[in-house]
């Protein structure tokens, strides 16, 4: 399957079971005084968040972008783990840059910071059952700032 910019894959557990799901993003310039942002599968206000701290600490100018997010397959997610790969998909597309083949789990505090997640070592093995060599998280980057540098330059 091709890379395309604007998706990034994450792990969530529902229940107990880690379950791999894809996120993606589409920005584009807007044409209104309020940009858009339509979040389907994740809270609206995780998705506003998530966008101060990438313009905050990136300064990237979502300000004059529309944004749409979707979580692939229907899922709804609700834990904070998914954060890491919402900022990445957004970014990603943003700078229409293709994110390598990777499973991202973290969760994005308002410093840009990156925190460990609950059941982390599971989610791990699940994305390695599941054929992904890289595995972005907190174990490996303390800040979303270094994860960009290295995976969405």
């Amino acid at each position: 399957n091709k890379k395309v910019a604007g998706s990034a894959v994450t792990c969530v557990m529902e229940g107990t079971r880690p379950v791999l799901v894809e996120i993606q993003s589409l920005v584009v310039p807007t044409h209104t005084a309020y940009p858009r942002r339509i979040a389907q599968g994740i809270d609206s206000k995780r998705l506003e968040v998530i966008l101060a701290v990438i313009m905050q600490r990136l300064h990237l100018p979502f300000w004059e972008k529309d944004v749409y997010l979707n979580v692939v397959g229907g899922f709804n997610v609700k834990e904070p783990a998914a954060d890491l790969a919402v900022a990445l998909s957004l970014i990603s597309s943003f700078k229409e840059k293709a994110m390598p083949k990777a499973v991202c789990v973290g969760e994005l505090d308002l410093s840009g910071g990156l925190r460990p997640v609950f059941a982390a070592a599971k989610r791990k093995k699940q994305a390695n059952r599941q054929g992904y060599k890289t595995y972005i998280s907190s174990e490996d980057f303390d800040t979303l700032t270094s994860v960009v540098k290295q995976f969405v330059k």
